[in-house]
């Protein structure tokens, strides 16, 4: 009811394409495209309207590319739809309070099928990961990803998942709900904060 389980559940079927919209106009592009593609697809949007971060960069949609939104060399955050640009809000206030630190980050607009080359090249390069998604932790991008890790046999040296665990969601408003399952973007960004401490101590 919650609709935390959608992309989970679909990404079993063979065949069919899973995207995201990171915003209302990648939302229209995407719309367009499963139109044109002649082929089975999912579009799946979130409950409530478009984050107010705005985002100017639109890439055209091609089948199972991924969009680098922001180059980095230090930490890569891989994102998907609603979450993406929170993704974007948290780069820039670690980059902010952690000076030096460059983040990457990835909008994969596909959750199937994965853009492995782009990710499999971020993660080679930063070894630091974080993915954000605004469904269920099982089979979704957190799975998705750790797939391609082992797959690849990827040296990461840290990888956190923000995802909303293996059970069914309470009631509440999204902003309750994120923040209640540390998936909002003050928790990722203090969780943070807490693994530089650590690393510098």
């Amino acid at each position: 009811h919650q609709g935390t389980l959608d992309m989970s559940f679909f990404r079993l079927v063979p065949n069919l394409t899973i995207m995201a919209p990171k915003n209302f106009k990648e939302l229209e592009k995407m719309l367009e495209f499963a139109i044109d593609s002649n082929k089975p697809v999912v579009i799946r949007y979130p409950r409530g309207g478009e984050d107010e971060y705005k985002m100017e960069k639109q890439e055209k949609l091609n089948w199972g590319k991924a969009e680098i939104l922001k180059e980095g060399k230090d930490v890569t955050i891989i994102a998907i739809g609603k979450t993406v640009a929170r993704a974007m809000k948290v780069a820039e206030k670690i980059e902010k309070e952690q000076k030096g630190i460059s983040v990457e980050v990835i909008n994969t607009r596909f959750l199937k099928p994965i853009d492995k080359e782009t990710i499999k090249h971020s993660i080679a390069k930063t070894k630091n990961i974080i993915t954000m998604e605004d469904g269920t932790i099982m089979n979704g991008l957190a799975t998705a990803v750790q797939e391609i890790i082992q797959e690849e046999n990827l040296q990461v040296v840290k990888i956190k998942y923000y995802a909303y665990p293996d059970q069914y969601i309470e009631h509440g408003s999204v902003e309750e709900l994120e923040e209640i399952y540390g998936v909002d973007e003050e928790t990722i960004v203090r969780n943070f904060r807490k693994e530089c401490k650590k690393a510098t101590v």
